[in-house]
């Protein structure tokens, strides 16, 4: 009877104890670092010989290198607007720039959804998201870095000099990433989802002191650029860093991407493809951005991903990784199974695009497809379609559209209906900026109960 009473009492506390350290099993942490306009070719991981990025590529080899990750949405508005919703921008009528186009509030976005479930949300750097009354602490941000003032310099204004809180000169993005290691430092026990998104490294780089331009041998105007990139990975450096000495590491997502692809006016590249920002953002080098995940433990290190993925995956991922649901307006998926080999088949089997916003830059219009190894383009409606095989023409530079009309006309179909799926072109309507110079300064400042600023 006592063996009977010993083994009830037993099987009791096996639950129990099973409960007790799900409850003690901290949380994933995520941090996403999104680069303004960096290109597929400009970091070393992704077959750069003339900008060294070695903490970049650290991120890869503790982790997967995606080869096929998109921007469905560019360029750097709509392409942030795409991101922090976690769907396609043509779901709220973005089908363009539309600079101060609402998001929507009827559903919540990436910030919103993990704040919400228990987060703390940090965001630090650019932000071109929505209208001017939805700043980052109105849609779900709980702390937001405030942005230094800027160094004068005559009687014009630095870029990416800022005057810190010593009242020393800093390079931006250098102090942006003294703030990275601040809110670990300060939430190293909280469960947190951080968002850093530089100015780095959108024109006009031509400010990049020697101090970086010379640890590349980039040339001529590349060089600054280049110089800009190696700011931008000791940044990344300093991250992993404070993960290794907080002992967050192994337990933090970090997930490095870019708004769109490179800006050949600055010396940005796009290889082994052609295009980018400015001029050829018909091609392909506009849209495949470098993308990285990277989590010891959870994801594979040094692998290659080389299906479909876009931007708008980032949002389903993170909330997958949290344990919690994804929203049912998400057009992501949750790519962990797909990058660690537990899950077969492709994340998306197509991608779209429909950049017809009137009134836009005409550089900017595109209508496209991605399947297989096949890209289906064209500027405008009525142009005729373009294909061309990536695999074995990554330049395209040879139209084979008329020697597929079988894959032109499958491709065009699918497109023609995920376009009837989608909301009418949304209206910017004038706002009045909210809090405007709460943002301005050295600390942080922090959302309240009705998402109001309020200073450290």
């Amino acid at each position: 009877m006592k063996q009977l009473v010993t083994m009830f009492l037993a099987l009791l506390l096996i639950p129990l104890g099973v409960v007790q350290a799900a409850e003690k099993s901290p949380r994933p942490n995520v941090v996403l670092i999104y680069i303004d306009d960096l290109g597929y070719g400009d970091i070393g991981v992704y077959g750069c010989k003339d900008i060294p990025t070695p903490n970049i590529d650290r991120l890869a080899a503790e982790g997967v290198r995606c080869t096929a990750s998109y921007i469905t949405n560019p360029p750097c508005c709509p392409s942030r607007c795409s991101l922090i919703m976690g769907q396609y921008g043509q779901r709220f009528g973005k089908y363009g720039m539309s600079r101060g186009l609402a998001i929507p509030e009827d559903r919540p976005t990436l910030a919103r959804f993990m704040a919400d479930n228990g987060y703390v949300t940090g965001q630090i750097g650019k932000w071109d998201i929505g209208t001017k009354a939805q700043g980052p602490l109105q849609v779900g941000f709980t702390e937001v870095a405030q942005k230094p003032p800027k160094k004068k310099i005559g009687d014009q204004v630095s870029k990416y000099f800022c005057i810190n809180e010593a009242g020393k000169t800093q390079w931006l993005t250098d102090y942006d990433g003294d703030n990275l290691v601040k809110f670990i430092d300060r939430h190293k026990a909280d469960p947190f989802f951080l968002y850093w998104s530089p100015e780095a490294v959108h024109s006009s780089n031509q400010e990049a002191p020697a101090s970086l331009t010379k640890r590349t041998t980039a040339k001529g105007k590349r060089s600054k650029l280049a110089g800009a990139i190696v700011s931008v990975d000791d940044q990344v450096g300093k991250l992993l860093d404070v993960l290794e000495k907080r002992g967050l590491r192994k337990n933090t997502l970090v997930i490095f991407s870019s708004d769109n692809g490179a800006n050949g006016s600055e010396g940005g590249l796009s290889t082994p493809y052609r295009g980018g920002k400015g001029q050829g953002t018909q091609q392909e080098g506009w849209v495949r951005v470098p993308t990285i995940f990277s989590m010891p433990g959870v994801l594979p290190k040094g692998k290659d991903y080389d299906d479909l993925v876009a931007n708008f995956d980032f949002y389903s991922t993170i909330a997958s990784l949290a344990g919690l649901a994804i929203p049912k307006h998400c057009d992501g998926v949750d790519l962990i199974p797909y990058l660690n080999g537990s899950q077969k088949g492709d994340p998306h089997e197509y991608l779209f695009w429909l950049n017809n916003e009137p009134g836009d830059a005409v550089r900017r219009h595109l209508i496209a497809v991605r399947w297989k190894e096949w890209r289906l383009y064209k500027k405008y409606d009525k142009d005729p379609w373009q294909l061309f095989d990536l695999k074995a023409d990554p330049r395209e530079e040879k139209n084979i559209a008329t020697s597929h009309p079988d894959v032109v006309a499958q491709m065009a179909s699918r497109h023609a209906a995920w376009a009837k799926t989608l909301v009418p072109l949304g209206t910017v309507n004038k706002v009045r900026t909210r809090n405007k110079d709460s943002l301005t300064g050295h600390g942080w400042v922090f959302a309240t109960a009705k998402d109001n600023g309020g200073k450290e």
